[in-house]
């Protein structure tokens, strides 16, 4: 991706995160970068497209803050304590519930739409899995015949935790209640 296109996919999320697809126009766009009038027609000629801008800036704020989340466990691999993926785990769920809100309310929108866009229903896809991909050792050890399978399930109830704290909770839950539940999906004992 070009730096113009992360400019113009940032505002893109920028304008749908602050007003919904409703929101989401080329010339909106272009205002939210800064840029004339016409100038995300270059890289985003039809409203899919830009949708798609948004959605890989969606993807690479969320992963941004998975890689800074969760660098004690990357640091050992699947051989991470039990803590660790815990606390990291809770970390991310409250950076993306916080900081990577308007990533969050962008990504539900943009979910919703790529049911009817086969291009984002792609993208959606394609990181969904990385996300499972990255889930699947640690899951490893109490789930070997069905990891895949249990990592996706993880990677499915963490989304949703954090969809319910950023969309529809009032306030987030405290980080004791979210680190117990995040212990009961990836099926660890909580001490």
């Amino acid at each position: 991706m070009t730096d113009r296109q992360a400019l113009l996919g940032k505002a893109a999320l920028q304008v749908i995160a602050s007003g919904g697809l409703r929101a989401l126009t080329h010339r909106a766009v272009d205002e939210a970068a800064g840029l004339p009038a016409g100038s995300v027609n270059y890289y985003a000629p039809t409203r899919s497209r830009l949708n798609g801008l948004a959605l890989a800036e969606v993807y690479e704020q969320m992963y941004a803050i998975a890689v800074r989340t969760f660098g004690p466990v990357l640091d050992v691999g699947e051989k991470a304590a039990t803590d660790v993926v815990l606390d990291c785990t809770t970390d991310f769920v409250e950076a993306m519930s916080n900081e990577g809100r308007g990533a969050v309310r962008a990504r539900h929108a943009l979910l919703v739409e790529a049911q009817f866009d086969a291009d984002l229903r792609k993208q959606v896809i394609t990181n969904r899995t990385a996300f499972i991909g990255f889930t699947e050792p640690f899951v490893r050890a109490y789930a070997p015949e069905s990891s895949e399978r249990a990592a996706e399930l993880i990677v499915v109830l963490i989304d949703g935790l954090i969809q319910q704290q950023t969309l529809v909770a009032t306030s987030n839950f405290p980080r004791p209640m979210i680190r117990a539940a995040i212990a009961r999906i990836f099926r660890y004992e909580e001490r």
